[in-house]
């Protein structure tokens, strides 16, 4: 895939492992990645009350899909994390940092909100990769 990471001097510096924009060479596929929650394959929600956990499992669910689609995580170029608190903003980060490829990291939305569709979901994330 031709694509070209930037971030403007005349932005702030990114605050954790991703670019402020990506652009992408035409004719390539785009693969739209539901939210992930911390769900496993049979619907139980693991880790409850355990951010890191929960994070492990988003991760995994979301490579499982990207795999499904042909797509891994360095074909990501959207991620938005949504957080159940300000308290899990740095592990909300540290995700991307651990799990998003460095030397070419995706655009990356961080949101804090009220709760998610299930009170003991802490995280989800949603993507798009191209390829």
């Amino acid at each position: 895939m031709k694509r070209k990471n930037f971030s403007p001097d005349s932005v702030h510096a990114p605050f954790a492992n991703y670019v402020h924009g990506i652009t992408i060479e035409e004719g390539k596929r785009i693969i739209f990645v539901a939210g992930q929650v911390p769900a496993d394959k049979n619907g139980n929600v693991v880790g409850i009350g355990d951010f890191n956990t929960q994070g492990e499992q988003v991760i995994k669910n979301l490579k499982e899909v990207l795999t499904e689609g042909g797509a891994t995580m360095s074909d990501l170029v959207k991620v938005t994390t949504y957080i159940v608190g300000r308290e899990y903003t740095q592990a909300g980060r540290e995700l991307g940092v651990k799990h998003w490829d460095k030397s070419n990291p995706p655009t990356s939305t961080l949101i804090v909100c009220a709760g998610l569709a299930n009170p003991d979901f802490l995280v989800e994330i949603d993507a798009v990769a191209i390829i």
